[in-house]
């Protein structure tokens, strides 16, 4: 895991896009993204995901979802939490991406 443990809290897209521009460009890639889609996910909150996912794979991206949100079982790299989630459902899942698989490539090459 990184050295550097800053973290960021961001409103809206484009400052989360803002902060992460600044990361990468200095070779700052973060250990983990949190995403939370609130209790509605936006076409744009989706399509921002997708480019999370592709962009920075080496990144750990846990997305909480609202109950509602169909979730797409193809995509195994995604780390899913849904809301309301549980004290000890959200220990686990630090453990899991800080812990006991550094990045999601590892996690991948696990299965």
């Amino acid at each position: 895991m990184a050295e550097d443990s800053t973290m960021y809290t961001c409103n809206t897209i484009e400052e989360a896009v803002n902060i992460l521009e600044t990361a990468l460009i200095t070779g700052d890639s973060p250990a983990l993204i949190i995403f939370d889609h609130a209790d509605r996910p936006t076409d744009m909150n989706i399509a921002f995901s997708k480019k999370l996912h592709n962009s920075i794979p080496e990144s750990w991206i846990v997305e909480i979802v609202p109950d509602t949100m169909p979730i797409q079982k193809d995509q195994s790299s995604l780390y899913w939490i849904r809301r309301p989630l549980t004290e000890d459902e959200w220990r686990e899942t630090l453990d899991q991406v800080l812990r006991k698989t550094p990045t999601p490539q590892w996690a991948d090459a696990e299965n």
